[in-house]
């Protein structure tokens, strides 16, 4: 089982990045111009919009992923290990996005830059929890030998 305060930390954290993930999603698909005037200062050009359409669709496979985990993680620890692996993938667009992007907002440099730092513990919390339940698991199987 995993300790009080992990579990916690995972129900907050999946909860967080829920709302984040599906907000993303919502504001680059429905509203792309603002999502350029926000990070950019700009209006999109050519093929931005569709881009960044693909994008959000990252981010509701995301905010799915979350979803399942929050609903089977106590049953099926694995779904921490999942969500875990969304997490690690995100770390690497949100970095490559701010290296890439020719121009940012102030508020963009602060709306881009922690949720890379944000993703790392995310896997930290996911794996430790994954950790903790399947040493726990084996822990309780081995003792009724």
């Amino acid at each position: 089982m995993i300790g009080h305060r992990l579990r916690i930390l995972i129900l907050v954290y999946l909860w967080a990045a829920r709302a984040e993930d599906t907000l993303l999603f919502l504001m680059a698909w429905l509203t792309p111009d603002l999502w350029f005037r926000v990070f950019h200062d700009t209006s999109p050009a050519g093929l931005e919009i569709a881009f960044l359409r693909r994008s959000a669709g990252q981010w509701a496979a995301f905010s799915v992923v979350q979803a399942i985990t929050l609903w089977r993680w106590r049953k099926n620890p694995v779904w921490l290990a999942v969500e875990a692996g969304v997490r690690f993938s995100d770390l690497f667009t949100d970095i490559s996005y701010v290296v890439a992007a020719p121009s940012l907002t102030a508020l963009g440099w602060v709306l881009l830059l922690p949720p890379a730092a944000l993703n790392l513990i995310g896997v930290v919390i996911m794996l430790r929890g994954y950790e903790q339940a399947q040493t726990r698991a084996g822990s309780a199987s081995a003792s009724s030998l």
